[in-house]
């Protein structure tokens, strides 16, 4: 990593078009940990010579690595962080390339249908037309939401697009430039003038490289609108200043991700990557403090208090899915969780019923009644508890029990209805 006095900071007006900024855009990707990664994502293509079945099993993998470091990018530069070094965002999962894969076939068997049903070539054509407009759109609000659902909504597509106006059609535009180019000038290059596996290599290299391009503008787009797309509501925290500061550092990406890794209390994958890149023969200062502060975590068990208030940031900071793993690797190691706020459970509980982890629900309410007496989450709270114990047949009877001593100690509640009509629903069940 550069020493500080090799920091470079520059401003860039986010009130100007994107089309004003491109040549911050292209330095973004050569600048920081975007170019080794994507040429590394690149050369899976070697594997193809050697054997063409473990490259087109490989291949679908790297491929959603890379639409997962173009969404972290994306959502990223949505949030006002502009310097080249790209952080994990905890609403774009590793699933989000199986949604984009998703969308295509959609997109593709209504083509299909088209042509099934007699549609002639032009409607086919206004229609590939029509979903190479849209599409962008789509993404933006997948990068944002994580929920294939609402990227899909039509009336979400229109208001990206009406928010957005003339800076999404340049951006639609730039992107057709960009892909004819790939495939007309690109491609045809390439494999007439060298051999395959190079020729595949800079292929993928560009291919990959334009989409990172494209998804960070899109990401600009959405920050210049942050307050139309209403991002704090989201909990998506942004930058309030329209001139953003850029760092620009000389990034080893290895040592970020290591970095990265230690956030994330991952201090047996950050030791695995170190001794890794000291094998070959990196045995920098930068890697030496890595390693000992790898050691450190690795050796140090941190107190419930502490892990309690590690939670509660990573929540605070609506970092949920990382705030979870925190606990449910403490759990799973047989400590006890204290939790510093009592709003610190709900947001864990539902996070588990979302990601089916809900084996970990009885150990996060367990005494909730008794250490927070008066707390309105009480009864959401067992309710969800309750309904996760009746999907087990083995626990429904706990289920009914949990229910009646609802329905018996807070019969005011304003979840009581449902919480009656869940227990009627089950008693009815049981005598069947």
């Amino acid at each position: 990593m550069a020493d500080a006095s090799n920091k470079k900071t520059v401003k860039i007006n986010t009130k100007k078009i994107w089309l004003l900024n491109l040549p911050y855009f292209i330095k973004y990707i050569f600048g920081g940990e975007i170019f080794p990664l994507v040429a590394f994502f690149a050369l899976g293509f070697l594997l193809m010579p050697f054997s063409t079945l473990v490259y087109l099993f490989l291949n679908p993998i790297l491929l959603m690595m890379v639409y997962k470091l173009a969404f972290d990018v994306l959502a990223d530069a949505a949030r006002g962080h502009m310097s080249p070094v790209v952080r994990q965002n905890y609403l774009v999962t590793n699933a989000v390339a199986i949604k984009v894969a998703i969308i295509a076939i959609l997109f593709e068997g209504v083509l299909f249908m088209m042509k099934r049903h007699g549609f002639d070539a032009e409607s086919r054509f206004l229609f590939v037309v029509l979903t190479s407009f849209v599409t962008p759109a789509i993404y933006m609000s997948l990068a944002l939401t994580n929920s294939l659902v609402v990227a899909l909504n039509p009336l979400t597509v229109l208001k990206i697009i009406r928010v957005t106006h003339l800076s999404y059609a340049l951006m639609v535009v730039f992107w057709v430039v960009l892909t004819m180019f790939h495939d007309v000038i690109i491609n045809p290059f390439v494999f007439e003038h060298l051999p395959i596996f190079l020729a595949g290599v800079l292929s993928n290299f560009s291919d990959y490289i334009f989409l990172i391009l494209n998804f960070h503008i899109m990401g600009y787009i959405v920050y210049q609108n942050r307050l139309a797309f209403d991002l704090e509501g989201m909990g998506i925290s942004t930058a309030k200043d329209d001139d953003i500061e850029i760092m620009s550092v000389e990034v080893n990406p290895i040592h970020e991700r290591i970095k990265m890794l230690l956030a994330d209390d991952e201090a047996e994958q950050a030791l695995a990557m170190i001794i890794e890149i000291q094998k070959a023969g990196d045995h920098s200062a930068n890697v030496q403090d890595l390693y000992k502060k790898a050691m450190e975590m690795k050796f140090y068990s941190p107190s419930n208090l502490e892990i309690g208030h590690k939670v509660h940031r990573r929540l605070r900071d609506k970092q949920i899915k990382r705030a979870f793993a925190i606990v449910s690797k403490h759990v799973d190691a047989g400590q006890e969780f204290t939790e510093v706020s009592p709003e610190d459970i709900r947001q864990l509980i539902e996070y588990a019923v979302v990601a089916n982890k809900t084996k970990y629900i009885a150990v996060l309410v367990k005494d909730y009644h008794i250490k927070y007496p008066y707390h309105a989450d009480i009864v959401p709270n067992y309710f969800i508890l309750a309904k996760v114990l009746y999907t087990n047949r083995e626990t429904r009877k706990e289920s009914e029990k949990i229910l009646v001593g609802l329905v018996q100690k807070y019969p005011h509640d304003k979840h009581m209805s449902e919480v009656k009509a869940w227990l009627q629903g089950l008693q009815l069940m049981a005598k069947k």
